[in-house]
């Protein structure tokens, strides 16, 4: 059996070992009982995983992970599965799934008070989960993912037997998605939130308050309270966990961490559970067989105890002159004092700050982190260029071979070997299209891709995209990636997918670039983890700028 719970004696930003030995509980260290650090400066250490594909001792495996929400009494912890419509119980300790809440169970629940049973709409995107420690009361939130009829809800879940059992439905505002939920015990509310946005929720009158924000949040994907109700953690996009002072709801300095060091590509839910991070990864894309695929990271959290590791991030690398960089401190080890040297003869100590390159040229950027325990260095290279060509006209499609009519010029499989490109008769509006075949004897990324990027350099606009696509079997779905890189580095994307059918379908999408100048614009269409010997069609390939 696969182990279900992998452990690291690392700190920082390497997993350094995970056990492949079968593992049912696993012993914490002794950090996990301590307190949070009362420091400004804490840095997180993984203290395990837990699997959930499959979940320890069981054969079923979560198709995603949206939200969570602890259950002391019981030491469950609950997740929830919009692909998989479910929610799962399971022992926090072992990571063994105690049981699952089916797409049968949430269709036959009555609304609050009796009448209309939820039926088959509302348990279509399940995004967070909360429990009340006042009443023993679980509520699982569910959005408006996908299309109109799609309706957000609010199931609720009382002690029946023992056990937490489904017993009502409340319906929710049209176009709500909550992505986040969690219970304060200090003031005996429900909040929910999504993006910046923050609400409080009364199930009994389904009425929710007014909205409000915490000045610096945004990207909010799950949450929960402390024990006492007077911080808030927050996982956020972009692989980022935050602490949030409750009673002056503004960001606690130092609090903020990227966690994508440790191998988690998406935060989605975040518990607080003896005093460790338990943060949920709704990454979708990862390869079958990773033991990783939607599992839970634990992490402790300790203060500084040796010199810092300076790192920092820029907000581009490169970029047409004058270029204005905003850098962003995230040395780990509890720096205090910060030194740049921007490489072109000026410099700062300001933790974080911006600085312009006004002439073309490549420059050396150095942060010094320093500490009562020593300092170390780190750089980037930042490279400003002269003035970008003039945009393309607006209106015309910036891919020349966009029908295959005479060759496949243009067009790759994005690097797997085991994909077939031909060109094949019968197109949607010509006499030919492209095909993309899995020639290969396990599932890949099956992708049909302009090579070189369609627009080397981006201007300020939008790109709109637009394919059509059909198989010969229906089922399997194919997405529109319209997709801004720096470098090798994607900074921004539009993905739009559909349910392949055998009659042509056509995907549109549009992208703002988030660095005009500074970025190429690629285009492709993607069927992923694509079955060996299965296949797709593409035809009237287009890219348009205005």
């Amino acid at each position: 059996m696969p182990s279900d719970v992998f452990r690291t004696a690392v700190r920082g930003s390497a997993v350094a070992a995970i056990l492949s030995a079968a593992v049912v509980v696993v012993g914490l260290d002794s950090a996990a009982n301590a307190a949070l650090p009362d420091t400004s400066a804490p840095h997180l250490v993984l203290n395990h995983t837990v699997r959930t594909t499959p979940f320890n001792g069981s054969t079923v495996s979560a198709k995603d992970d949206e939200g969570s929400a602890y259950v002391p009494g019981d030491d469950s912890l609950w997740l929830a599965d919009d692909d998989g419509r479910a929610i799962y119980e399971v022992n926090a300790t072992t990571g063994a799934l105690k049981r699952s809440i089916t797409r049968t169970a949430f269709e036959a629940v009555p609304r609050l008070g009796g009448g209309t049973l939820a039926g088959v709409n509302r348990d279509r995107d399940l995004e967070s989960l909360a429990y009340d420690g006042a009443t023993d009361t679980l509520y699982v939130f569910s959005g408006s993912c996908c299309n109109s009829t799609v309706l957000p809800t609010v199931f609720r879940l009382k002690r029946q037997g023992g056990s937490l059992q489904l017993d009502s439905y409340q319906p929710l505002p049209a176009g709500s998605d909550f992505t986040a939920a969690s219970w304060n015990p200090a003031d005996g509310k429900l909040y929910v939130g999504v993006s910046k946005n923050l609400n409080s929720y009364t199930y009994a009158s389904d009425t929710v308050g007014p909205t409000f924000q915490v000045s610096g949040l945004s990207g909010i994907l799950g949450m929960s309270f402390s024990a006492d109700g007077n911080d808030m953690f927050v996982a956020r996009s972009q692989t980022r966990l935050s602490r949030v002072d409750w009673a002056t709801r503004t960001l606690v300095p130092g609090w903020t961490f990227d966690v994508s060091s440790f191998g988690m590509l998406d935060t989605r839910a975040v518990e607080v559970i003896n005093d460790q991070f338990w943060v949920s990864d709704g990454y979708d894309f990862r390869s079958a067989g990773d033991p990783l695929a939607h599992a839970v990271f634990v992490f402790d959290v300790v203060g500084p105890t040796s010199p810092p590791t300076a790192s920092f991030g820029a907000s581009r690398t490169s970029g047409q002159a004058p270029l204005a960089v905003d850098f962003t401190d995230t040395s780990t080890g509890g720096p205090t004092s910060w030194q740049w040297d921007f490489g072109d003869g000026q410099s700062s100590n300001v933790r974080s700050p911006s600085h312009t390159y006004t002439d073309p040229g490549t420059y050396t950027v150095t942060l010094t982190a320093t500490n009562a325990n020593g300092s170390s260095t780190a750089s980037k290279v930042i490279t400003a260029t002269e003035q970008p060509p003039p945009p393309p006209p607006p209106g015309g499609n910036l891919i020349a071979n966009d029908g295959f009519e005479t060759s496949i010029a243009g067009w790759d499989t994005a690097g797997y070997s085991a994909v077939t490109l031909q060109r094949v008769p019968g197109g949607h509006s010509g006499s030919w299209s492209a095909k993309l075949t899995n020639t290969g004897a396990t599932s890949v990324t099956n992708t049909l891709n302009d090579e070189p990027d369609t627009v080397p350099v981006s201007s300020a606009g939008t790109y709109t995209g637009s394919v059509w696509v059909r198989s010969d079997t229906a089922g399997g779905k194919v997405y529109l990636r319209v997709r801004e890189f720096e470098g090798k580095t994607k900074v921004s994307e539009q993905l739009i997918g559909v349910v392949l059918s055998t009659n042509w379908q056509q995907l549109t999408g549009s992208l703002v670039p988030l660095h005009p100048g500074a970025s190429s614009i690629d285009f492709s269409a993607a069927v992923y983890s694509a079955p060996a010997g299965s296949a797709f069609y593409a035809d009237d390939a287009s890219l348009t700028f205005n």
